[in-house]
């Protein structure tokens, strides 16, 4: 590894080997007696910056590191993050997340590594993994956690592009003429596979359609495989909607059940997953009309607005139109689905904007500031404000 410039600081806000937690820091601050508040305030946003700029970067060193020797000891990666993580206050959940990221790579590599010795010809992983012997040229560049393919015909790059619908919806089914517009406008995709995860990546390179030279591609393959190691070390959303897999994991629990409050069940726990997601958006949503000077009563109408009626953060849109033929829907089915749909997309989903617009509300009328109501719900989900703040404004008052 080439030598890295020392994260220099003359005056840093945290010292070397200081253990720093934001979540709970703020509870500190925010028990202090008021007219002390400003000074620790501004006090924890330098070191919060200070922090999460430091760990980003040390994050980037440590990828840049696994690129360079992807067969490295896996403790080396660890030692070296937490030796680097220290200058930042790197706390135990973070280090958590660090180690836990490590593993997923190293668990990632092994299986690459296992299915390329395996299947040392391209043709022949390719048909592995994708039941069809390949119509044209393939090449696989194997990266440490990844399998890239060049398709030389199209209709390869079209099997790679479409294999997790075709894995659940017939293998052997013709592409209608909207795919192939769909797969040849992407030019380029990563493509989820049941066994490898999100390690397989696929190119067009057919001479007709590819958009890219050589060195654009070889640098599409480099960002595509930091993007993926990366998203090791990030927060993922739980499910799309459109995920395949998910839906028919989902459809098998749900004509496996043996009643209707077991299939209700299934349905709130798969809704769910989409909302968390949502509720996630719509707090930094909120946080930011708030901190720009909106009022909360603005961001709140903002969030709450549907698609329908040209809303612009309506996260829900998408699972809301799910027709549900996963299911192999009868009419039962689908008036229950719409059922549990509308409890936890609307009627739930409200409450929760509603919950969290008064929560910011109480902390405004108890005489905190903007700046300590944003630092205090910044790090928890929005449906927990009102429980925040409630323990907040009850501490106060001891």
């Amino acid at each position: 590894m080439q030598e890295e410039q020392p994260f220099f600081n003359e005056y840093p806000p945290i010292r070397n080997g200081e253990i720093f937690d934001a979540e709970k820091a703020i509870r500190t601050i925010l028990k202090a007696p008021k007219e002390e508040r400003r000074q620790k305030l501004a006090e924890f946003k330098e070191k919060l910056a200070f922090q999460q700029v430091g760990l980003a970067r040390v994050q980037d060193i440590i990828i840049d590191e696994i690129r360079r020797k992807p067969d490295g000891k896996m403790d080396d990666f660890f030692d070296l993050a937490t030796e680097m993580g220290a200058e930042f206050g790197m706390n135990e959940t973070q280090k958590k997340i660090v180690k836990e990221a490590i593993f997923q790579y190293e668990k990632q590599h092994k299986s690459i590594e296992k299915i390329r010795k395996a299947y040392k010809k391209d043709e022949d992983l390719f048909k592995e993994l994708f039941w069809k012997q390949p119509k044209g040229k393939i090449e696989i560049i194997t990266g440490p956690v990844s399998l890239y393919f060049k398709c030389y015909d199209f209709e390869d790059y079209l099997t790679i592009f479409y294999s997790n619908q075709r894995r659940h919806h017939g293998k052997k089914r013709d592409f209608t003429e909207e795919e192939k517009r769909v797969a040849k406008a992407f030019g380029a995709a990563t493509v989820p596979h049941p066994i490898l995860g999100k390690s397989i990546f696929a190119e067009n390179r057919s001479k007709t359609d590819s958009p890219h030279t050589e060195e654009e591609s070889q640098q599409i393959f480099i960002h595509e495989e930091q993007h993926i190691i990366k998203k090791l070390f990030d927060k993922e959303d739980l499910f799309e909607p459109d995920d395949p897999i998910t839906l028919a994991l989902v459809s098998r629990n749900f004509l496996s059940a043996e009643n209707d409050e077991e299939k209700e069940e299934i349905l709130r726990g798969f809704f769910l997953a989409f909302r968390y997601n949502a509720e996630e958006r719509a707090k930094d949503e909120f946080l930011a009309y708030y901190k720009e000077g909106e009022g909360i009563d603005f961001a709140h109408e903002e969030l709450a607005v549907s698609k329908e009626e040209g809303g612009l953060y309506d996260y829900l849109a998408k699972p809301e139109k799910l027709e549900y033929e996963w299911l192999n829907a009868n009419d039962e089915t689908r008036a229950l689905a719409k059922k549990v749909a509308n409890r936890i997309f609307k009627k739930e989903y409200k409450e929760i904007l509603e919950k969290g617009a008064e929560a910011i509300q109480k902390m405004e009328e108890a005489g905190y500031e903007k700046e300590e109501i944003i630092a205090l719900l910044t790090h928890e989900p929005l449906a927990r404000w009102g429980k925040v703040v409630g323990r907040v404004l009850e501490s106060d008052a001891k």
